[in-house]
C-alpha cells in the first residue's frame, strides 16, 4: 500500500502528525507483532520541549514505518520527511559497523 497523506498534511507533511499518521496506517495495514512504538501514544506526549526532542519522536515513529513491509525510505521522502530524519533512519536500518 503506497503511502501518500502529505497532500492531507498541507504545510504541517513532515511533522509529528503526520508521522503518527503513517505509522498508524503501516501498524494497521502490516501488524508486526505488538503495538506500536511509545512515542505513538498521543497522551503522553506534551509538546515537543526541544527540536532534539521532536527529531527524535519522528524518529522513533518513522522507524516503526519502515519496518514494515512495502515501505521505504524513499517513501518517506516524497511524504516530505526532513533530509536529516531520513538519514538517521537509513543508518539505523544498517546498525552499528565493526
Amino acid at each position: 500500500m503506497p503511502l501518500a497523506l502529505r497532500p492531507h498534511f498541507g504545510a504541517h507533511a513532515g511533522g509529528l502528525e503526520h508521522a503518527l499518521a503513517l505509522a498508524t496506517l503501516a501498524h494497521a495495514v502490516h501488524p508486526v507483532g505488538g503495538r506500536l512504538a511509545a512515542a505513538a501514544e498521543p497522551e503522553s506526549w506534551g509538546r515537543p520541549s526541544s527540536d532534539f526532542e521532536q527529531f527524535s519522536r519522528l524518529v522513533t515513529l518513522l522507524q516503526d514505518v519502515v519496518r514494515h513491509p512495502g515501505y521505504t525510505i524513499e517513501d518517506l521522502r516524497r511524504e516530505g520527511f526532513a533530509e536529516p530524519v531520513l538519514a538517521t533512519l537509513a543508518a539505523l536500518a544498517v546498525g552499528p559497523s565493526m
